[in-house]
């Protein structure tokens, strides 16, 4: 299986555009990022070097996927 694939390049126009729930863009992150051993920092590599987003989608998606991650990491810090 390709990580770069059409479904992956739908889930960063969409994260870069606001377009996701927090669950998608959780779901996206781990299937597209976590289980490739990828991390924010790949997300924003692959905005800027594999999409014409700009500037402006790529401060969108890293600030978008930094707050629901931080988000959805201290609801589960009770346990």
């Amino acid at each position: 299986m390709e990580r770069y694939n059409d479904e992956m390049k739908l889930w960063l126009f969409d994260l870069a555009h606001g377009n996701l729930s927090d669950r998608a863009i959780i779901a996206g992150f781990l299937k597209h990022y976590a289980l490739w051993d990828c991390t924010i920092g790949d997300v924003k590599r692959d905005i800027i070097f594999h999409t014409n987003y700009g500037k402006t989608g790529c401060e969108i998606a890293v600030n978008t996927l930094m707050r629901v991650v931080e988000e959805q990491s201290s609801m589960h810090n009770d346990c």
